[in-house]
């Protein structure tokens, strides 16, 4: 039985970073289905897409893990106060290292800006609410399943799985957009508020007190965003 978890624990770990990495051809089925012409396409329509890809991402992680999900959730829902004030101070320790190093790196490097960063701005300025749907809903529920709950099962030594989970979610928000080296120092702040989520998913066994969060820290980031975008551009 042990033998048989920790199997399927694997798989569902393989399974679900194949979908974070290969989720996009979903999008291949509208393009077709409706003959988008995507050289020539809308930004709205591009990130249309691209959220398509992310919901059908995320509904094949909840499937995964249905069972588990439902039970926690009544769980965090019965809890809710104590969960949310444990998750907030966790969330607080991991903005202050994300926020100290984002300004070390921005004042000691040439590089003022993720590129991931800049690349979010771009969505929000182009497709605000799409981005607020991607940012706020899609992205912590998948990114958490993937990098916490799915991680922590195959990787349960908690010193071992705090630090592969932090700095391997840090790094998949920076190389893939990297242009020069110092680029990569941005690892540092993305790796920060990583490991302050699974070290909170390790205290609380509880998924949903790092989804929920990570909902909160992108929501109220994008919607600042928004909110600033509005007023420049009035």
């Amino acid at each position: 039985m042990e033998f048989f978890n920790k199997y399927k624990n694997i798989m569902r770990l393989i399974i679900s970073l194949l979908l974070f990495f290969f989720s996009y051809l979903v999008q291949l089925v509208p393009i077709f289905l409706f003959d988008i012409d995507v050289v020539n396409a809308s930004d709205t329509t591009l990130y249309a897409l691209q959220a398509f890809s992310n919901s059908f991402m995320a509904i094949c992680i909840f499937l995964m893990y249905r069972k588990e999900l439902i039970s926690k959730f009544k769980e965090f829902i019965k809890n809710f106060w104590d969960m949310a004030d444990i998750s907030i101070k966790y969330w607080l320790i991991g903005l202050c290292a994300m926020a100290v190093s984002n300004i070390l790196i921005s004042t000691f490097s040439p590089v003022k800006i993720a590129n991931n960063e800049a690349g979010v701005q771009d969505i929000i300025t182009s497709v605000p609410f799409i981005a607020l749907f991607l940012t706020t809903v899609l992205a912590p529920f998948t990114e958490e399943m993937i990098f916490r709950k799915a991680f922590r099962d195959v990787f349960p030594k908690k010193m071992e799985y705090i630090l592969l989970s932090g700095i391997i979610f840090g790094a998949l928000h920076v190389i893939s957009s990297v242009t020069s080296l110092y680029d990569y120092l941005y690892i540092i702040p993305y790796s920060s508020l990583g490991i302050a989520f699974a070290a909170l998913y390790y205290k609380t066994d509880n998924i949903f007190t790092s989804i929920f969060v990570h909902m909160l820290h992108n929501g109220i980031l994008t919607i600042l965003s928004i909110v600033g975008t509005g007023m420049i551009l009035c």
